[in-house]
This record gives structure tokens, C-alpha cells and sequence, in this order.
């Protein structure tokens, strides 16, 4: 998560530097108390992640959007990133997917469900989902979404997917990433 964390506080530098406000700022006070926080290792970090997304600002669902989004995520590439003396299927590795599991499956559940919301928004016809460019990666990101629910399904039982579910996740993060470059799709 701290990678993911990283490249939000350098984004918000970014945009600091191109146009200095108190709102640009404080999010970035707030991304590198996150960052800060997540390298070691204290479990607030959620606070300031949120507080950054909402002073990028993006509207409420769009910010808890991204934070349940990068909680998920950035969980399923840190436990990726570990390789455990036994597999996954030791106890202590498996004891720490199955607690991570419960965080996931709220995050999770708030993702689709701000998701659905924002796609509502964006999308004003069905037939948008395949007609326009915007729809066609949404479907893609929904396709990618669904493959890592799957494999976190998977990896849960013990089975040992996290790199394919590594690559799926990062998938799906460049997914999102062309969908803030898309224009939205007009009635």
C-alpha cells in the first residue's frame, strides 16, 4: 500500500507545485502523514487517506471509493509481496490472509457499491457500457474486478495465486487510471 501512497503524495506535489492552494496543501500535509503511518505500520492510516481524497477534491463517494479501493487492493499486493516459509497454507501465513479477509470483504463491499454509484453517474444509457470508449474500459475494470474476487476466493482456500492475483490487481488499478483520462460519456 505504500507504493500506492507514494505515488499519491508525489501526484499531489505535482499538482501543488503547478498551482499552489491551502486545499492542495493540506492534502498533501495529509498524504505524507499516511505515508508515514503506513511504512510504520500504524493502523490509522486510513484517517489521513481519506482525508487526502477528500481535499483532492474529488465528491464524498468518489473519495470513499478510492480509500475502499486502495484498501483492497493495496492489501492484496502487500500480502503478495510476502512469501511465507511454508506457503499459504501454514497456519501463521493463512491466519494472516483470513484477518485480512474480513478488512477486504468490507472494503470490498464498499468499492462495488460506491462503484455502481459513480458508474450511474457517468453512464446515463446501458448501451453506453459498449458503445462508448469510457464503457468499454469500465467493462474491462469490472471483468479485472471480478478475476481478483476470485482469486482472493482462492488465495483464501490456500491456493497459491497471489502472483497471478498481483498482476489482475495492477490490471485493474491501470484500468481506473484510464478512466479518469477518458472524457465522460455525453447523454
Amino acid at each position: 500500500m505504500h507504493a500506492f501512497l507514494a505515488a499519491a503524495l508525489l501526484g499531489g506535489a505535482g499538482l501543488l507545485a503547478l498551482g499552489p492552494s491551502w486545499q492542495g496543501g493540506a492534502r498533501v500535509v495529509a498524504e505524507a502523514l499516511a505515508l508515514t503511518l503506513c511504512l510504520r505500520g500504524v493502523p490509522v492510516v486510513i484517517v489521513p487517506t481519506l482525508a487526502a481524497a477528500l481535499l483532492a477534491g474529488s465528491d464524498a463517494i468518489a473519495a470513499i471509493h478510492v480509500v475502499s479501493a486502495g484498501l483492497w487492493a493495496g492489501g492484496i499486493l502487500a500480502l503478495a509481496s510476502v512469501r511465507p516459509d511454508g506457503g499459504w497454507r501454514a497456519a501463521a501465513p493463512k491466519e494472516l490472509v483470513e484477518r485480512f479477509g474480513g478488512v477486504a470483504l468490507i472494503a470490498f463491499a464498499v468499492t462495488v457499491l460506491t462503484g455502481v454509484v459513480r458508474a450511474t453517474e457517468r453512464l446515463h444509457d446501458l448501451d453506453q457500457l459498449w458503445s462508448t470508449p469510457y464503457g468499454g474500459v469500465l467493462l474491462a475494470k469490472c471483468a479485472g474486478v471480478a478475476a481478483m474476487l476470485v482469486l482472493s476466493l482462492a488465495w483464501r482456500r490456500g491456493a497459491p495465486v497471489s502472483r497471478t492475483e498481483t498482476v489482475v490487481t495492477v490490471a485493474v488499478v491501470g484500468a481506473t487510471s484510464l478512466l479518469a483520462a477518458f472524457p465522460v460519456p455525453l447523454n
